[in-house]
């Protein structure tokens, strides 16, 4: 959806066909489907390993000429810096699997090499790529609808947040057995990803909430899931850096999947969403809003449910309700009429 989003807000239908994105995509997702069966069936094996490969193959192609494409487009653009910095970051993190499969054939798998290597690329995936295009997207659509945004507050926030991204993977290794030689970068990722979002905030315009309002009650209540769930995620990764809070990040899974969950799904996916409404892939109806209404209450609900069992105060049943409510919710929203832009 990322692909499909940065090719429709950036690129010229000519370029979409010139480039062969469709084609692009439409590979990307049959792949995906055989990463999908693989690892379901083997794990990290032969066939799982070789979609995976096919995989990163198209993102290098795609990336290859999204680059290319936007090369006559205001370099100087806030969007575009944090989506070419989000595409930079996602070719980096491409490198790890493959560390992650030598470290596995040599018997390091359970090791701390080998999670090192796993957390650095899940952290250069959701704090890396998939942060760094959303963020992108955001001030894209700000720079569409004509939303007056702080530049140079803008400016700032992008540069503090790419030189904390790099830092911040120590933020991830904090529960490791050398994480007193990487304290220094662990501290100087958290305040500068803290005052870069002091900077986000001064950003933003005093209009944006009457903005926001004028769209409408679906489009406003997924920007404003997507925008106090990118707050709240930046808060409480500065604050992994503290002792108390770093032995909740590591030792306790509910919390850590929490976590993953308000980065990924209220960060990434509420965004999606909010775009998918401003470009009326989404058309307005009773399943369509049922479906998204499903999605937040059960988003919202295995995020309480996940803090209370990491705390020992849920069980799994109510958490097992929330995340079918987020299933069938996306369920709703997949067979929900939609704009024939989508299907073009």
């Amino acid at each position: 959806m990322l692909f499909l989003l940065l090719a429709r807000f950036y690129l010229r239908e000519e370029q979409i066909q010139k480039g062969r994105y469709p084609l692009q995509f439409g590979l990307t997702i049959a792949v995906l489907i055989g990463v999908l069966i693989s690892f379901s069936l083997q794990g990290y094996a032969l066939y799982s390993i070789v979609f995976s490969t096919l995989f990163q193959l198209l993102n290098y192609c795609f990336i290859y000429r999204f680059f290319k494409d936007t090369r006559d487009q205001p370099k100087d653009a806030v969007s575009l810096r944090f989506v070419k910095a989000g595409l930079w970051l996602g070719l980096l993190s491409t490198l790890l699997p493959y560390g992650i499969g030598v470290a596995s054939a040599k018997g390091l798998a359970g090791t701390e090499v080998y999670d090192s290597l796993v957390y650095t690329f899940m952290h250069l995936q959701y704090n890396g790529w998939f942060l760094f295009v959303a963020i992108g997207l955001f001030f894209k659509l700000l720079e569409t609808n004509a939303v007056p945004y702080h530049t140079q507050h803008a400016t700032r926030f992008y540069w503090l947040f790419t030189l904390a991204v790099i830092p911040a993977i120590c933020l991830s290794l904090l529960g490791m057995s050398f994480s007193g030689f990487i304290t220094v970068p662990s501290y100087f990722a958290a305040f500068a990803q803290i005052l870069g979002l002091v900077f986000f905030l001064t950003a933003m315009p005093s209009t944006l909430i009457s903005w926001v309002k004028k769209k409408g009650v679906w489009f406003a209540t997924t920007f404003a899931v997507f925008f106090l769930s990118f707050c709240l995620k930046t808060i409480l990764q500065t604050f992994s850096v503290l002792p108390y809070f770093n032995s909740l990040a590591f030792d306790n899974k509910p919390i850590l999947l929490a976590y993953l969950h308000l980065s990924l799904i209220g960060v990434v996916s509420f965004l999606i969403i909010t775009l998918m409404v401003e470009l009326k892939y989404l058309i307005q109806s009773a399943i369509s809003q049922l479906g998204s209404l499903l999605l937040f209450l059960g988003f919202v609900s295995t995020e309480l449910l996940l803090v209370a069992q990491g705390l020992g105060n849920a069980n799994l049943l109510t958490l097992s309700l929330g995340s079918a409510s987020m299933a069938l919710g996306i369920l709703l929203l997949l067979v929900s009429p939609s704009s024939e832009k989508l299907h073009q």
